[in-house]
């Protein structure tokens, strides 16, 4: 079991170099910072391997020595055509990139077939150099192809990776713990090159000048009027009713930010009468940074602008909708104001059409967002009225005293029914997580758990029918995997048919009633993920059974 974790290096007194894989999106691609803070802390040398389309973001990460852009799109331009053509550009890519580099790890975030095999091909000993080969650890993959995570954390990761919205913790926090970093997560991004700052600064005057007299604009705020599905855009025309309140209001004057792919929605809100400038896709990304910088607020939807400016420490108010939530994408920033509809409905679930007609698009009214953001301009400090608790809920970013960014309300949720599950499962995945990263073959039988430490449902409403589920659930499960353990203790004593299949029985079910949980998804994801990279060792299996059950034991306690 022990060799499924986070490989060890030899203290040898040279700085490690730590090739890392990120072939993601703007936004995920900029919660990689804290990871590459901390290797660099340690005196590492980082390189980043990412798509070339977004390699403009890696001039803000800090601590990157060398950035190597992946030719994505001409790599599948390519294998439409002749995917042996594709193959061999693909090989002289990854021989050119392992010269270069020469890694001594290669840390893959990613967790897609593609990244892996990627991971894979860079830890291959250069044939020139003739340097042993790298150690693949993150999202890796073994001889035969299947997936392989060097932590538990990683396959947690893996597993709510591919249910957005289902995981208490935020991705970043995700990816610092699964590069098995310590100490709090620092995801300030490098400031901007003075050439951008001059560049950002002749936009905003050029503009200014065109729309407000000399003396009338008293600062900026930002808008970033698109996000990656329509759904989970907050309206044009809410977004211009904000505008043309905190004209009124506080003059300042809104940038409508964005890709040259919403420019509509930055013209269409000017149509509407927002006072405001359209630099959508007139600025590159570092470019993009500086002016966020001059912004006494940024307006958004969930998207990459908005975990930009979380690395810039520019003030966020972010509105969460459809199947977006602030709990797991939300800005790593203290003190960012996250806000959902107050809908039941919400979050919804992915693949499935809303029966609502997207009512939660129109849930929060831009006077409402507009209270909050006044509060925040005039006082420096959120105010959740009436108003706005009413049509929303009102989360603040807030460090917990673990250092993971957490979330508090401000509109009296906490102790709603989702807000006390969610920070119960915080503690609990939590605990769980970082006991399976310690234990190995050779200390399973000596740990003595402390009760105090694991999560429990005290606080949580027992007597509604959402807590009856969870209780149920939980004595149920750990149960059936105290009868799963001694199943493969007698399986090891007498390795017969029947009792290989009373064993698989117990697992099968405990699996079906996880998968049929909505309270349960990380588990069942995780449980899945454990099961298909422990098939071969039964030993880590009946580890993973045991400290599971000890935490839902404990839960219910």
């Amino acid at each position: 079991m022990a060799a499924h974790f986070l490989q060890e290096f030899p203290d040898e007194g040279e700085p490690m170099r730590r090739c890392l894989i990120n072939l993601t999106r703007f936004g995920d691609l900029l919660q990689t910072q804290p990871v590459i803070h901390a290797f660099h802390k340690q005196g590492d040398n980082v390189s980043l391997i990412c798509l070339e389309n977004f390699a403009p973001a890696a001039e803000l990460l800090e601590g990157v020595d060398q950035v190597l852009p992946l030719p994505g799109g001409s790599i599948l331009a390519r294998l439409m055509r002749d995917w042996r053509l594709c193959a061999d550009d693909l090989a002289a890519w990854i021989r050119e990139a392992r010269t270069q580099l020469c890694p001594d790890e290669v840390f893959n975030l990613t967790p897609t077939a593609g990244a892996r095999l990627l991971g894979r091909l860079m830890t291959l000993p250069t044939e020139q150099s003739g340097a042993p080969a790298a150690i693949l650890n993150g999202f890796g993959m073994d001889a035969h192809g299947f997936g392989r995570n060097s932590s538990p954390w990683g396959s947690y990761v893996q597993a709510v990776t591919a249910r957005r919205g289902c995981s208490p913790f935020n991705l970043t926090d995700g990816f610092f713990r699964m590069a098995g970093c310590s100490g709090l997560a620092d995801n300030t991004l490098r400031s901007p090159a003075t050439h951008d700052i001059d560049r950002a600064h002749k936009l905003l005057e050029e503009a200014s000048e065109c729309f407000a007299p000399a003396g009338e604009n008293r600062g900026y705020v930002a808008f970033q009027l698109g996000a990656r599905a329509d759904a989970r855009r907050w309206p044009v025309e809410h977004f211009a009713a904000l505008g043309r309140i905190l004209w009124k209001e506080a003059r300042l004057l809104p940038l409508l930010m964005g890709s040259a792919q919403e420019t509509e929605l930055a013209q269409r809100c000017l149509r509407l009468g927002c006072p405001g400038l359209d630099l959508s896709g007139r600025t590159s990304l570092p470019v993009l940074a500086a002016a966020l910088r001059q912004c006494r607020l940024l307006v958004t939807n969930d998207t990459g602008t908005m975990h930009l400016a979380a690395g810039l420490n520019v003030p966020i108010l972010a509105v969460f909708l459809a199947t977006a939530q602030p709990w797991d994408t939300g800005p790593y920033q203290e003190n960012s104001c996250n806000l959902e509809p107050r809908l039941d409905c919400h979050p919804c679930s992915f693949n499935t059409p809303c029966p609502h007609n997207h009512a939660c698009r129109h849930a929060i009214s831009p006077e409402a967002v507009a209270e909050l953001a006044l509060s925040r301009l005039g006082e420096g400090t959120w105010k959740a009225g009436p108003r706005v608790s009413h049509e929303a809920r009102v989360w603040l970013s807030k460090r917990d005293e673990a250092g993971f960014m957490n979330l508090r309300s401000l509109s009296g949720d906490d102790d709603s029914e989702r807000g006390l599950w969610l920070h119960t499962q915080q503690v609990f995945y939590r605990h769980f997580l970082d006991a399976w990263t310690r234990e190995n073959e050779h200390t399973a039988n000596k740990e003595n758990f402390s009760a105090s430490a694991f999560a429990n449902l005290s606080a949580f409403p027992l007597e509604s029918a959402r807590g009856q589920r969870i209780l149920s659930i939980a004595e149920k499960t750990s149960g059936m995997l105290h009868l799963a353990l001694e199943q493969g203790r007698l399986l090891g004593l007498r390795n017969t048919e029947k009792n290989r299949n009373a064993f698989l029985v117990t697992c099968s079910r405990v699996a079906g009633i996880f998968a049929d949980s909505p309270d349960f998804v990380p588990l069942s994801l995780l449980w899945r993920t454990a099961m298909q990279e422990h098939g071969d060792d039964l030993p880590a299996i009946f580890r993973f059974f045991e400290l599971l059950r000890q935490e839902l034991s404990a839960l219910v306690r």
